[in-house]
């Protein structure tokens, strides 16, 4: 039988409040991205999906875990742009 820890997931939701208009939802399995301009929900949903899968990598880990992900994958994008 699986252990408890074997049966954590994760769901993350990406809010953007930017908006031009246009309803945007982007949907998967792990996450859900609403709200955004055309370059800013792109923007969040590459953000958001590449959270998901550290967060899937790391084994689901504990809130403090998750947010020094969150840290880590924000900081890398921000050295990109």
């Amino acid at each position: 039988m699986a252990s408890k820890k074997d049966k954590r997931r994760h769901f993350v939701i990406g809010a953007d409040s930017r908006s031009d208009g246009q309803a945007r939802v982007t949907r998967s399995k792990d996450y859900l991205v609403a709200g955004g301009t055309k370059i800013t929900h792109e923007e969040t949903v590459d953000i958001v999906n590449e959270f998901s899968k550290r967060l899937t990598k790391e084994g689901h880990p504990d809130p403090a875990t998750a947010t020094e992900i969150l840290k880590e994958v924000l900081y890398d994008r921000r050295q990109r742009n």
